[in-house]
């Protein structure tokens, strides 16, 4: 028995002993056969909490096309504001913020992911960019968007409503909370903000059926206490700041139902 057992293990190492020469033969003559280790992306740095979960594409379904001008009094600033597309989806309760400066050529991204619970904001100039990730949260949650809607204090309906490129809307009027630590000692305090919300948020962002009922609860709350949620962007915006600065961003059209494959390495190219 220990004769036979002996000759076994010879011819099972004999075997292990070929195969791992016959790799090794392999590797050294092909070497483009070797597995790579892949590495990160130089160009696109993602930091923030490591337990959150983020993918690295999405797809939408409906795209928001906006531009939005600056103004010094009555002055158009030249290459003044930004151009913004914000993406919707119908199957899933996500939307992205894609925003251009023309005056810098800078690029700020945002993805907002409830059924992960997950938000990531990238920048990008000069075909380098770098973010951070974290756990949403509709309170903290401040999506980029010209005029950094995230602090308006007190959103009033005037009652009026109109319709912009097909969506029916109404007006909120907002100011600015004046010790806000973001404005005090500058030229942009805030006076006044007209916003144009869309009355039904489905109209523009199908998925939003689709959110956790603790989400939709604490946007019910926030909407009592008078706070502006931002989960879908207003169609229509002007903001007169305290200096005389004045920024509009209006939107120019909706495509509705074509589907959009949108990677975080977009905001490079």
């Amino acid at each position: 028995m220990q004769a036979s057992q002996a000759q076994l293990l010879k011819k099972i190492t004999g075997k292990q002993k070929q195969q791992a020469d016959s790799e090794e033969t392999v590797d050294e003559s092909f070497p483009q056969l070797r597995e790579k280790n892949k590495q990160p992306d130089p160009t696109l740095l993602i930091g923030g909490d490591e337990k959150v979960q983020i993918d690295s594409s999405y797809e939408y379904d409906v795209a928001v096309y906006q531009e939005s001008e600056a103004f010094q009094g009555s002055q158009r600033v030249i290459d003044g504001g930004e151009d913004i597309v914000v993406y919707y989806s119908s199957t899933a309760a996500a939307f992205c913020i894609q925003l251009t400066s023309r005056s810098t050529a800078a690029r700020y991204h945002f993805y907002g992911d409830f059924q992960r619970e997950s938000q990531l904001m990238l920048t990008g100039i000069g075909g380098f960019a770098s973010g951070d990730k974290s756990r949403l949260d509709l309170k903290d949650m401040e999506p980029v968007y010209p005029g950094e809607i995230g602090y308006l204090s007190q959103l009033t309906r005037t009652g009026s409503k109109k319709v912009i490129a097909g969506v029916a809307c109404e007006e909120y009027v907002a100011h600015n909370l004046r010790h806000d630590p973001r404005v005090v000692n500058t030229n942009h305090a805030k006076v006044t903000a007209y916003v144009w919300i869309p009355m039904d948020p489905h109209s523009v962002f199908p998925g939003y059926s689709l959110m956790p009922g603790h989400f939709k609860n604490q946007i019910e709350r926030m909407r009592i206490a008078g706070s502006y949620p931002p989960v879908v962007m207003p169609l229509e915006m002007f903001l007169e700041y305290g200096n005389g600065d004045k920024v509009f961003t209006h939107t120019t059209h909706i495509i509705i139902n074509e589907k959009r494959k949108v990677t975080l390495t977009d905001i490079n190219r």
